[in-house]
């Protein structure tokens, strides 16, 4: 099971640096300056902007993602899983007591 705890957490911070590239585009584009000036917009760049704005608008719900999969993986493990690559590989098998009676 440590091994699909691992690899959960590999995926979960691929897509905390997927949440971090999607806001290159609008990086490139707010270089173009903060307004276009009608040749911007006539070469296309408010499409542009349009898109990239498009593109980081579900961010909040990725982030809502990875959090809930961040907060779960260390309830399961007892381990902060934010960088999978400095959690001991022969100490993930921590499982804490279930909630209930003791």
């Amino acid at each position: 099971m440590a091994r699909g705890y691992r690899l959960l957490a590999w995926a979960n911070c691929a897509l905390l640096v997927a949440a971090v590239l999607k806001f290159i585009p609008i990086l490139i584009s707010l270089a173009h300056g903060l307004t276009l000036t009608a040749e911007q917009i006539d070469a296309g760049l408010a499409t542009d902007r349009a898109w990239a704005l498009d593109l980081i608008s579900d961010t909040p719900y990725l982030l809502m993602v990875w959090g809930a999969t961040a907060a779960w993986l260390q309830y399961r493990t007892g381990h902060r899983w934010l960088l999978p690559w400095r959690v001991p590989r022969d100490d993930i098998t921590h499982q804490p007591d279930p909630p209930g009676p003791a």
